[in-house]
């Protein structure tokens, strides 16, 4: 496996020679985890808002793909992301010293309503709410999300985001409204009221549970896993700065499943899905090398998602690794039945630490 390593290891670098010719600075946003089907747009944060050139104008400077897009193509694009609202999931008899606030992204429904179910146990503990959307133009159903727990009893509350990076535009406009970033990640508005203490939390990303998660799904499609290449694949960044953070916690997770000794190798990157293509294609030429690699020596290659969602990026791996043979487990992180012991482990930990 040491002449497999090593020739891996000299086409990445040749990869990033390419990736560090040009960095753009944009956001990260997959439009394509969304179940729009079924979405009740009435419930969108922008609804109610007028937008001026103002607003259009910042839009444009930080988001890479609103550049060049009209206004009615901006508003258009806006529309189809998921709704931004709060859902009180605890029993409204419930009552804590204790709040807790999940961030999700969202995927409108029944994404949503399948989420919300699976936190039914902690809800049951500590009086929680969730805060479903990207806000981006304002933190409305935070500042509710708040006041309800605060009715609920709570003294202090935790805000744990189920996300997987912390230099992402939707984590960083989260942080906006609770008083962690002084500039919002789109639009700025009125920020959260904390009438009690309050703690956002970071990702838990590099995590044990994720790990298992992961050796979870490469075992479910596997067929001889000491014979067998695993290929950790993100949605990653677009920063090149946030890329080196993010790839150091997968290349974590890969260490750790090495370690256990089940696969003769595995190994992790990022697409960089929204990041100019020259970038991204260098991305996925690095992982084709490494699949096509590992098949002239016998390897079986298993390629697992580090992504949160099952609809994502997924739908474009098959054009990517057009070609090659790879067996590919689509799931998503979350729809893994231990997925909630991760939220409740960063409830914990957030908690001891206020």
């Amino acid at each position: 496996m040491r002449l497999l390593s090593s020739l891996f290891s000299s086409t990445l670098a040749a990869t990033f020679c390419g990736v560090l010719a040009g960095v753009a600075v944009a956001q990260e946003m997959d439009h394509s985890q969304m179940d729009h089907s079924q979405m009740d747009h009435s419930q969108m944060d922008h609804s109610g808002h007028e937008m001026s050139q103002e607003d259009y104008r910042i839009l444009r400077e930080k988001v890479m793909q609103y550049k060049t897009m009209t206004d009615e193509q901006i508003m258009g694009s806006m529309m189809m992301m998921p709704p931004t609202y709060e859902r009180y999931i605890s029993d409204k008899s419930l009552k804590g010293d204790l709040g807790v606030i999940v961030l999700a992204h969202g995927a409108g429904e029944p994404g949503d309503t399948f989420f919300a179910n699976s936190l039914g146990g902690l809800a049951s503990e500590y009086p929680t709410s969730i805060g479903f959307g990207m806000a981006m133009m304002n933190g409305d159903h935070l500042q509710s999300a708040v006041d309800n727990l605060a009715e609920a009893g709570a003294k202090r509350i935790v805000v744990v985001p189920a996300a997987l990076s912390a230099s992402g535009s939707v984590y960083e406009q989260w942080a906006y409204y609770f008083g962690e970033r002084e500039e919002a990640a789109y639009l700025p508005a009125l920020r959260v009221n904390q009438t009690v203490p309050i703690t956002l939390g970071v990702p838990q990303s590099s995590h044990e549970i994720i790990t298992d998660i992961l050796v979870d799904h490469a075992m479910e499609v596997v067929k001889d896993p000491e014979n067998a290449l695993v290929i950790i694949l993100g949605h990653g960044p677009e920063k090149y700065e946030d890329n080196v953070l993010e790839l150091a916690v997968l290349d974590s997770h890969a260490d750790r499943i090495k370690a256990k000794d089940i696969f003769a190798d595995v190994r992790a990157y990022n697409l960089q899905d929204d990041a100019p293509e020259r970038i991204r294609t260098n991305n996925v030429n690095v992982m084709r090398s490494w699949i096509d690699n590992a098949g002239a020596y016998g390897l079986e290659v298993v390629v697992v998602g580090y992504l949160l969602s099952t609809r994502g990026i997924q739908a474009n791996i098959a054009n990517d690794f057009e070609g090659l043979t790879y067996t590919f487990n689509e799931k998503g992180l979350s729809s893994n039945p231990t997925f909630i012991k991760w939220i409740e482990a960063s409830v914990q930990e957030f908690a001891d630490n206020m």
